[in-house]
């Protein structure tokens, strides 16, 4: 059974893709490295790239006809598809979806020298830029795939890559592969969604102009409810549970993701955010609201 590995940009994917396949034995096909070349080769960057893919689709083509052609080549072995759109052309594969903070993110990219490639000149320009990349290659899938990778219900394993190193996000991956895949090499059909507290902001879903307040019965909910917007993740049920987790120390917590009703809007409680800073004696590395 193959595995496909999809991730916010500097989620470090790639990386983690290279541990498990030394560990394991398997073989990587990156389509990431394949644009990388591809920009090179046409003298442009990565999100210049994206945007020519927007206009010519059979520049997509190349990399998906050649993704379901390994898949389908290599059915009796394990390839890890370290791909943006893997999930969607292989079939019966364990499919892993990493997320990151959008500054994190940046921060890793320009440490791995992708800058001067990419033409970040800061942090905050890499973040910015990062994000455009993202978006634009999110809408070019919707549009002519009609396919959502951001959205978390189309993968068995959901990882908080932000605050743990590759070697970390690797053993919890392969960890759950095991408890996730029987002997036949059939998956269950449980998904996990493993999320740090210190990524979860403390949120109210409204409809209304009234000012928003976290109800009692949402705030003490046992199990937690996040919802994932724009690459930050929301608590939207369940916040005392999360700062029990904070006080604790707690480094991942299982969570359920659910999507958002588009008439509805999510707003940050900034008293709670505050409360979660203190409790857990840290700072978000991003603001949403900001």
């Amino acid at each position: 059974m193959h595995i496909t590995i999809t991730g916010m940009l500097g989620s470090g994917k790639s990386t983690i893709c290279r541990i498990i396949a030394e560990e394991k034995g398997y073989e990587v096909y990156s389509t990431g490295k394949i644009q990388r070349q591809v920009a090179s080769q046409k003298g442009v960057t990565t999100l210049e790239l994206n945007k020519m893919m927007t206009e010519y689709p059979e520049l997509d083509s190349i990399i998906d006809n050649e993704t379901v052609r390994i898949a389908k080549e290599n059915e009796d072995r394990t390839i890890i598809f370290d791909s943006r759109m893997a999930w969607y052309f292989v079939p019966d594969a364990y499919n892993i979806f990493l997320t990151v903070d959008p500054y994190i993110s940046a921060q890793r990219v320009m440490r791995a020298d992708r800058g001067d490639v990419e033409g970040y000149s800061d942090v905050e320009e890499a973040k910015t830029k990062l994000m455009e990349r993202a978006s634009t290659e999110h809408e070019r899938f919707i549009r002519i795939y009609n396919a959502d990778y951001w959205n978390y219900n189309n993968y068995d394993l959901i990882l908080d890559a932000t605050w743990h190193d590759p070697d970390t996000l690797a053993a919890i991956i392969m960890g759950h592969m095991n408890m996730s895949i029987n002997k036949n090499k059939k998956k269950r059909m449980t998904q996990s969604v493993l999320m740090s507290p210190k990524s979860l902001y403390p949120a109210v879903l409204t409809k209304n102009e009234e000012e928003p307040i976290i109800s009692k019965k949402d705030w003490d909910s046992p199990h937690v409810y996040i919802i994932p917007k724009s690459h930050y993740n929301y608590i939207i049920r369940g916040h005392a549970t999360v700062l029990q987790a904070l006080s604790n120390k707690t480094e991942l917590i299982s969570v359920k993701s659910i999507n958002m009703d588009e008439k509805s809007q999510l707003i940050i409680d900034e008293q709670s955010y505050k409360l979660f800073e203190e409790t857990g004696e840290f700072t978000y590395v991003s603001n949403p609201n900001v």
